[in-house]
């Protein structure tokens, strides 16, 4: 395994059925001008728009539950920890483009992976029915499919570097079923977070380095933290978000766990560790320029954190943000040292 398995960072909003699924209903196709019992070539007409209509919205409506479920703004936790891992590697010697690609491109396929089959445990719990529990059904493949297509990407790797990396995508497969999959289900169990910040943070980063290097140094570590944090800041936005409907549904995440009030407070204070722990890798490691990654925390959406529910709803799509923002700037720092 390439790199450990990538911990959904962030969980969308419970897909509900909802009145406008049941809309789709069964048509008759009849040419133009044709009669059917009881109708006129008008209605025959307006039965076919209607078709088509409804065939229209059916696959928009799956074209944005599969957007959804794949979260594609938090794959940003895979490409980052990745291109640490990697930048650190060529800091040392030159990195095979091959190698670079294969570990990007299996983190990117388990980060989906596990976002796509996110949902599927809420399909007995919540009692989901009719189109949305199709979708889910049809996103836990593709996202099983993901998997193991970048398991046979890492077992390559792992042919090039040997068992130790294989440990280490072993541990990461473990923690992806882990988080989310009955009986652990660790977002269930209050430790979603911790789990992110080890899994798609330390582990992902370390990963990433051995396979682009072959060796690993404990300073990979403390590297990896600044991310590390952000990762889980971003699943505790993500959280923060939805703590009423968890709340409602009886998810006992960390958030529903805490309270709002003090993991609100947690938001906070993981976004001061981030900043501490990237000026500290300044300070230690005599780079100057790298604090210049604390500024776009300033972006962070501290102002939505006391807003009512409905108004709450971008908190987790602007941290995202934030992080793709920090990330360029931290790596860019980075690849300029490395010149």
């Amino acid at each position: 395994q390439v790199v450990p398995a990538a911990e959904p960072c962030i969980r969308s909003r419970r897909i509900r059925p909802r009145a406008a699924d049941a809309a789709s209903g069964v048509y008759t196709l009849v040419a133009p001008g044709q009669r059917i019992l009881g109708s006129s070539p008008l209605e025959a007409t307006t039965s076919q728009t209607n078709v088509s209509s409804s065939g229209d919205s059916t696959l928009t409506a799956d074209r944005k539950r599969f957007t959804v479920a794949l979260r594609p703004f938090s794959l940003i936790v895979a490409i980052a920890t990745c291109g640490l891992g990697i930048l650190l590697a060529l800091a040392t010697g030159p990195v095979e483009t091959r190698i670079a690609t294969a570990i990007m491109a299996s983190a990117i396929l388990l980060q989906a992976g596990v976002n796509l089959i996110n949902d599927h445990a809420d399909l007995t719990r919540l009692r989901i029915e009719g189109p949305p529990r199709d979708a889910i059904v049809r996103h836990a493949r593709l996202g099983i499919a993901a998997i193991v297509l970048a398991c046979v990407i890492g077992l390559w790797l792992v042919s090039l570097r040997g068992w130790p990396l294989l440990l280490l995508g072993m541990l990461g497969v473990l923690g992806l079923w882990g988080y989310a999959a009955d009986p652990i289900n660790l977002k269930s169990r209050g430790l979603g977070i911790p789990a992110v910040f080890l899994l798609t943070g330390v582990l992902m980063v370390s990963g990433a380095y051995y396979a682009a290097s072959g060796v690993m140094v404990g300073e990979v570590v403390a590297w990896s933290l600044p991310f590390s944090a952000f990762a889980a800041l971003l699943l505790l936005a993500n959280e923060l978000r939805d703590y009423e409907e968890d709340l409602r549904d009886g998810h006992r995440t960390l958030s529903v766990r805490i309270g709002y009030v003090r993991a609100a407070r947690l938001y906070r204070l993981l976004a001061v560790a981030i900043a501490l722990a990237t000026l500290g890798l300044a300070m230690a490691f005599r780079l100057p320029m790298l604090a210049l990654a604390v500024v776009p925390l300033a972006t962070l959406p501290f102002r939505l954190l006391g807003l009512d529910p409905a108004r709450r709803q971008p908190l987790a799509r602007r941290t995202g943000r934030g992080y793709a923002l920090f990330s360029a700037v931290f790596l860019g720092l980075l690849w300029i040292n490395t010149l």
